[in-house]
């Protein structure tokens, strides 16, 4: 692996995280909804002020339990091309069909115009993502969801700590999903967590997280036994990440403040280059947590430039390869240019470093880097 001197992630991580490490260790075996797990779910639905959390083993974890309850064979999910292959996967291994939605060229988010769409008599939810923490234009896809009876799913890997309209990203459909990856703003190596104000999906979905028993409710001591009661999967997150998560939970605010510093001042400095690229758009719903800072250059630059500022140590990088145009894609029937904006945004952005300990110094030699490659 290289070495780099600004690297894209750094976990803010300190004391705090290895203390709760070691004191889960000692507590108990490791395995998941012990003190800790039930402390990160109560810590994160009061952050969020929503009723219902669940801790999974990852955000992937998290998505295919929010398919699994709500979503079923020969169903049809909207989502968009430029994400990762979980969300697809996650409506996959449902028996139902993702089917793929364009983005929109300002925040790099499904763009509701083309929702509308590609709706069906068989479709049942919408999967939204709130790429690099910038929120969806969610009251354009609430109100599509209600005129057509669908529901959402909010994918908010990149979006704890952001907000749209004053409310947490993640609380604003049927099911929020967050990943605590080891890149992503709350960072315990792996890790995730579902979200949902319906009582009746946080049953359901309970029950499928413990491999289809009712332990959940055997553990609050509502029954003297537990037994499998209906399909189910093992999605449970080790007590051990949990108090990794925990204690970067209670660090959010400062996690989010630090990154919001950062990228205010990376703008600042970026904007003489505007001419050049394009730089991050925020909408005026939308209180970003800059999980990704993400420029876009001229397509034939684009490679170039990530090259150029490599050998300078930077680690910058492309992003996601629109799912429409993989080899899976293509199996689902899909071919290249059939989401245009899609395909332009893939091909053009670059994602710079970010994360709260950047110092200024490095923001500063990332931009000089930069001025001299362009």
């Amino acid at each position: 692996m290289t070495d780099y001197i600004i690297p894209l992630h750094k976990p803010f991580w300190g004391k705090e995280e290895e203390k709760a490490v070691i004191d889960a260790m000692r507590q108990g075996t490791g395995i998941g909804d012990l003190a800790y797990s039930e402390q990160l779910a109560d810590e994160l639905a009061s952050y969020l002020g929503i009723k219902y959390v669940l801790p999974t083993g990852s955000g992937t974890a998290a998505l295919e339990l929010a398919c699994a309850c709500l979503v079923k064979r020969g169903d049809e999910v909207i989502l968009p091309s430029f994400t990762f292959s979980s969300c697809a996967n996650a409506i996959k291994l449902c028996g139902a069909k993702p089917v793929f939605a364009d983005i929109d060229i300002t925040s790099y988010n499904i763009d509701p115009v083309d929702i509308e769409k590609k709706i069906t008599k068989k479709t049942k939810a919408i999967m939204v993502i709130h790429y690099a923490g910038m929120a969806c234009d969610m009251n354009a896809i609430s109100n599509i969801a209600r005129d057509h009876g669908l529901l959402v799913i909010e994918d908010a890997a990149h979006a704890l700590g952001s907000k749209y309209d004053g409310s947490y990203l993640g609380t604003l459909s049927d099911v929020g999903c967050f990943s605590f990856h080891g890149t992503k703003n709350v960072a315990s190596g792996e890790g995730g967590a579902f979200v949902t104000r319906d009582l009746a999906i946080f049953k359901r979905a309970e029950i499928i997280r413990e491999k289809g028993t009712n332990r959940s409710s055997f553990i609050r001591g509502e029954r003297k036994k537990y037994s499998w009661v209906s399909v189910g999967r093992s999605l449970i997150l080790s007590d051990i990440l949990s108090a990794i998560a925990l204690e970067q939970v209670k660090k959010l605010a400062e996690i989010t403040r630090l990154r919001e510093k950062n990228a205010d001042y990376l703008i600042k400095k970026l904007k003489k280059l505007s001419s050049k690229l394009i730089l991050p758009q925020i909408t005026e719903e939308t209180e970003p947590n800059w999980h990704i800072f993400a420029i876009r250059v001229p397509r034939l630059l684009r490679d170039r430039v990530i090259a150029g500022l490599r050998t300078y140590g930077i680690e910058a990088s492309f992003h996601y390869l629109p799912l429409h145009t993989s080899p899976m894609g293509r199996k689902l029937g899909y071919k290249i240019r059939d989401l245009p904006v899609t395909e332009d945004v893939a091909a053009t952005l670059i994602r710079l470093p970010m994360y709260p300990k950047l110092k200024r110094s490095e923001i500063d030699y990332m931009v000089a880097a930069l001025e001299k490659i362009l």
